[in-house]
């Protein structure tokens, strides 16, 4: 089981660090807390909420393009 730490999920996902604490605070996204200042991620857990959000995005892009369409 691969652990990352947060410096390497921000890097990954491409958001800041401090965007990732305030996730990490809401349980936005899985984490494990090793204890009271460390935080890892699994690398499994990375990839399945990337593709959770890319999905999402990819449903609102479509349903976007049905209004716009209607409009039209």
């Amino acid at each position: 089981m691969e652990l990352l730490t947060p410096e390497e999920v921000a890097r990954i996902i491409k958001i800041g660090k401090r965007t990732l604490y305030y996730w990490i605070e809401k349980n936005f996204i899985p984490h494990i807390r090793i204890n009271r200042k460390t935080i890892r991620f699994r690398a499994q857990d990375v990839e399945e909420f990337l593709n959770s959000r890319r999905d999402s995005v990819y449903d609102v892009d479509r349903i976007v393009d049905e209004i716009v369409s209607k409009l039209l």
